[in-house]
């Protein structure tokens, strides 16, 4: 192991996700130029081509960045240590990681860790503010993209797009036309859960359908801060379940909202209803929602999923053999345009946070 530092690096940082396509070469270079010289992860960038162009201009790995151990043995890096982290998915930075990437001994202590993505339900903050590691993610910047897939969902569950374009498929002209007429999100009253963002999105744009929209926010969410908002204020989330034609969940996954819509509040639920859950699994339990589909007088008669408690290969759900339900591979994010705002928008937190910590200026390791 070697002990002493390399002083013609500034700062070193692993960047386990680098963002997508060129935007990938922006990234880094962005990165460097603030001094934070990348080690990147090469394991989910698919094109040889832009492998090859980032093995020309920075020190590269390939390792597994949702397996815990591997995360912590690149921290370390034989001692070598980074300073900051940078990554796309939800990596599991738990309380070992972070105490393996802070580890007195290493040349280098991780100080900064970014998302360029809204949620951190993967970190486990508590540890890092005991460690001091500053988290930076960037709230709001694929609101559009999440809304966009949203409504996306609720049409193709009301108009069984998906569905009827699989009967076709299958040469079932009478199952295609099954319970035609369908409903529509004209007229209908949609329900959000959450009013962040997102939240806001959707209700500018299912507005113009027709829809009328109810809220249930959190307690930030007043009288005063609804009265600008294009939806009705109501006080609880039973209140919400009940009168609505479809529900929407956006809440960010906390204790507050683990299981927040179980099975008791899916029978709640108007029968012929539709839920659409594109913000965190553990608010909408999978097996309580699979049983609520499966029962004709419970509830929901469809459901829309873009997020599991087991994603990636290992990809398991009991909803994935639920004929009632459209699945999407937490995809609501992914757009051309949202992946570039959001990793600008993360650039601007580590500028700001590598100029006003004293990062790279012999302030810390």
């Amino acid at each position: 192991m070697s002990t002493h530092l390399d002083h013609h690096v500034r700062g070193r940082m692993l960047v386990v996700d680098p963002a997508l396509g060129e935007q990938a070469l922006t990234e880094l270079a962005a990165l460097t130029d603030l001094g934070l010289v990348p080690t990147v992860n090469l394991r989910r960038v698919a094109d040889a081509g832009l492998r090859a162009r980032i093995e020309a201009g920075w020190e590269t790995v390939d390792f597994d960045g949702f397996s815990e151990e591997e995360l912590a043995l690149h921290l370390e890096d034989g001692g070598r240590g980074h300073q900051a982290l940078k990554c796309r998915a939800g990596i599991p930075l738990t309380r070992a990681v972070l105490e393996r990437g802070t580890q007195d001994g290493l040349q280098r202590r991780l100080a900064l860790v970014g998302r360029a993505a809204a949620g951190s339900d993967t970190f486990d903050r508590v540890a890092a503010q005991r460690l001091g590691v500053a988290i930076r993610t960037t709230p709001g910047a694929n609101a559009a993209a999440v809304a966009e897939l949203t409504v996306a969902l609720m049409l193709d569950a009301l108009r069984g797009v998906a569905r009827r374009g699989g009967a076709l498929r299958e040469g079932s002209w009478s199952a295609a036309v099954e319970d035609l007429p369908a409903s529509s999100l004209a007229d209908a009253r949609v329900g959000l859960v959450g009013s962040g963002a997102i939240a806001r999105k959707v209700a500018e744009l299912v507005r113009p359908f027709g829809a009328e929209v109810w809220v249930f926010g959190s307690p930030r969410f007043t009288r005063k801060r609804a009265a600008g908002w294009p939806g009705h204020r109501v006080e609880s989330l039973a209140e919400l379940l009940a009168g609505c034609d479809v529900v929407s969940v956006h809440v960010p996954a906390t204790p507050q909202t683990d299981g927040l819509i179980g099975a008791e509040e899916l029978r709640l639920m108007r029968p012929g209803s539709v839920l659409i859950n594109t913000a965190r699994a553990s608010v909408v339990p999978e097996e309580s929602l699979d049983r609520a589909l499966q029962d004709p007088a419970s509830g929901p008669r469809w459901a829309a999923v873009d997020v599991f408690g087991v994603e990636g290969p290992g990809f398991s759900s009991v909803l994935a053999d639920n004929p009632h339900c459209t699945l999407s591979p937490h995809a609501a994010g992914m757009t051309r345009s949202a992946m570039r705002a959001a990793s600008h928008r993360l650039l601007q937190e580590f500028a700001q946070f590598v100029k006003e910590s004293g990062l790279l200026s012999g302030g810390q390791r």
